[in-house]
């Protein structure tokens, strides 16, 4: 929430989304939601300073201090201390070694859901989507994403999770992403649904939605329009070969394909539910 202040224009707030920096503000409140689970008993900050030291810093452990209050001074200085990207590793690395220490109060999606309240606060770019941490621009995009990510996993559409997966983490690939790579892995989701749901290997995205079209009524423009942004992705001419081999391929680019063919998903694994087709092998 806002303050008042923020509010009635008072003071100048952050409206852009930090992608390759990390606010005071911002680490702070990561900060400070870390000391909520630590600071209660004797060991937390003892034994987290063990696991980043053994598995994320690659330390010797027995250089560690020796009492749980200096070892948490001891992760506080090597946090404050990561670049924005190091920074990031750290809380991905934490959301998964908490998620395995307690999977009741704090599991990993628990984490992942608190750090994303975090991140939307203080404008963070990045956020844990289908488990990754992803850089992201709108709720609408998450939304799409997510859902896509979802449908797929519980739909047997396993194909199309894995490359959308994949396109999250290079897209989310720290401290440079790969671009070019997360395009080319959110068509080949929407390629792993049309055959799957074509029942063919040989049919592309026109034999799946004719088939589709048979049992389900789809506006013709609404089809023509799939089809040539299909074509557009995959033919000799269009995206794959234009922009896959262009190297300037930039954020925005690469995030709209996987927005765009996240919400393709949606919609083919929509239609098919709509008309009791069944998307398992």
């Amino acid at each position: 929430m806002k303050r008042f202040s923020e509010r009635v224009g008072a003071v100048e707030t952050i409206t852009v989304l930090q992608l390759d920096t990390m606010s005071d503000a911002l680490r702070n409140s990561i900060w400070n939601f870390l000391h909520s689970i630590y600071h209660k008993g004797d060991s937390g900050w003892r034994d987290l300073a063990g696991a980043l030291s053994q598995w994320f810093f690659k330390l010797p452990i027995d250089e560690l201090p020796a009492y749980n209050i200096d070892r948490r001074e001891w992760i506080k200085v090597k946090f404050y201390g990561l670049v924005w990207h190091q920074a990031y590793d750290f809380v991905d690395f934490i959301a998964t070694y908490q998620g395995r220490r307690d999977y009741t109060q704090f599991s990993t999606e628990k984490m992942h859901w608190i750090l994303n309240k975090i991140f939307e606060t203080e404008h963070s770019g990045y956020r844990f989507l289908g488990g990754e941490l992803s850089p992201i621009s709108s709720a609408l995009e998450v939304e799409a994403i997510e859902a896509a990510v979802s449908i797929a996993a519980s739909t047997g559409l396993e194909g199309a999770q894995t490359h959308l997966k994949a396109a999250l983490q290079l897209l989310g690939k720290r401290p440079a992403a790969d671009y070019r790579n997360a395009v080319k892995e959110s068509i080949s989701a929407v390629e792993s649904v049309a055959k799957q749901l074509s029942k063919n290997d040989s049919q592309g995205l026109s034999g799946a939605l004719e088939e589709l079209a048979k049992k389900v009524p789809i506006h013709g423009a609404l089809k023509s329009a799939f089809i040539k942004l299909y074509g557009y992705t995959s033919d000799a001419d269009g995206i794959r070969h234009a922009i896959l081999d262009d190297p300037n391929v930039d954020f925005d680019e690469a995030k709209y394909m996987v927005v765009a063919c996240s919400a393709f998903v949606n919609y083919l694994a929509g239609k098919a539910n709509t008309a009791k087709l069944s998307l398992r092998e």
